[in-house]
């Protein structure tokens, strides 16, 4: 199961809703940030494309020549957590981090600065802390709508749909295209898909850019849950026609590689950033065109390896899918409940689901058919088994 999260676009929006920035004044004229040492940017830049290797270059050198104002930063620290969302590396987060670093104090850093904080909050996955982040520029800004966006995107991953219907209304003031898509993408998740495509579709033809692939996207999304193939697969490649996004891609290929469409699936994902559900998705792929894989499988198993080590559950789901795939069940089972413990997405419910089935876990099971009943989510893609009432 694949997933279309606002998080990405969030960042985007900031422009398009027209959010205050913050002015080149409002960097201390003493503070440096803390920067990467030589070796880590040479070996984090090998898999960068090409404008984060120059921000990278640029943050390493800050130290040693003039400091960039407060607006550059927001704007490389936006690209940086951009970067690792597409490459899933956790060190652009820690980059992203040195650049907000001049403004420590979360009662005086500049809202856009904390909603930058937040956004890598939410990636790391520690949503309780996004979210105070996010309550702390809110109760300075009650309109910020780039604040709004990404505490909705936050309620909406860890399930609280109440509180993101909240915040996605409240942008209806300042960013109403914004709004509906924010809201249809609930609407999707609660047993409401009639209506977020209704709405959808308004949208689409109200707007433009990154809110209009947004809107595509989202829509491709719904249509899957439906079970309309075609469908998605338009939306998806409208929305990729517009805005090149990895995970739009990813679902893209996911998608077709689920109607056995294999070999248009590895064409989708040849110049995709090899982040973690790139590199699962081609494995996936490699193996049922009969290859060994290989080269995506190894990298996979060393990555979720060291995160184990560090402690880090960024790419819960993820793992759990390979260690799945991998014919680990027991593994996929232990990381899909650790990984539904954080986030309660369609895709999370789905390695729930399939993990709990193979290693015969009714608990998991019953979970699965709470959180379906309880919601409304329909999805083509679960088996009946998980959304379902058992007698």
């Amino acid at each position: 199961m694949r997933r279309i999260s606002i998080g990405g676009l969030a960042l985007a929006i900031l422009a398009i809703a027209g959010a205050s920035g913050v002015s080149p004044a409002a960097a201390p004229p003493d503070a440096a940030p803390p920067t990467p040492t030589r070796r880590d940017t040479v070996v984090a830049t090998q898999l960068l494309p090409p404008g984060l290797k120059a921000s990278l270059r640029q943050l390493a050198m800050t130290h040693e020549t003039q400091r960039p104002d407060a607006a550059a930063r927001l704007e490389r620290a936006r690209r940086m957590i951009e970067g690792g969302r597409s490459l899933g590396d956790p060190r652009t987060l820690g980059y992203a981090e040195a650049l907000l670093a001049p403004w420590p104090d979360p009662d005086t850093a500049p809202p856009d600065i904390l909603v930058l904080r937040a956004t890598i909050e939410q990636a790391r996955h520690q949503f309780a802390q996004a979210r105070k982040t996010l309550d702390r520029v809110l109760a300075r800004d009650a309109g910020h709508p780039q604040a709004l966006l990404t505490r909705a995107t936050v309620a909406t991953v860890t399930g609280d749909y109440a509180a993101a219907r909240r915040d996605c209304g409240a942008l209806r003031f300042q960013a109403p295209d914004a709004a509906a898509i924010c809201l249809a993408g609930v609407d999707a998740l609660t047993g409401e898909q009639a209506r977020a495509l209704q709405t959808l579709r308004i949208a689409t033809a109200r707007t433009q850019g990154a809110l209009r692939a947004w809107a595509l996207a989202t829509a491709a999304q719904v249509f899957e849950q439906r079970g309309e193939v075609d469908a998605a697969l338009d939306a998806y490649r409208a929305s990729l026609g517009i805005e090149e996004d990895v995970v739009t891609r990813v679902a893209c290929a996911s998608l077709l590689a689920s109607q056995g469409r294999h070999a248009e699936a590895r064409r989708e994902l040849l110049r995709a950033p090899p982040g973690d559900a790139v590199l699962l998705q081609r494995w996936q792929i490699a193996k049922a065109l009969g290859e060994r894989g290989d080269e995506f499988r190894d990298p996979l198993r060393e990555r979720f390896a060291r995160a184990a080590e560090r402690g880090e559950w960024m790419h819960a789901r993820e793992a759990a899918q390979f260690a799945l795939a991998d014919g680990r069940t027991s593994e996929a089972a232990r990381l899909a409940q650790r990984n539904w413990a954080m986030q309660r997405e369609p895709a999370d419910l789905l390695i729930l689901c399939n993990a709990g089935q193979a290693v015969d876990d009714r608990a998991m099971i019953r979970e699965a058919i709470r959180w379906t009943n309880k919601t409304g989510l329909r999805d083509a893609r679960l088996p009946d088994i998980c959304q379902e009432k058992q007698t």
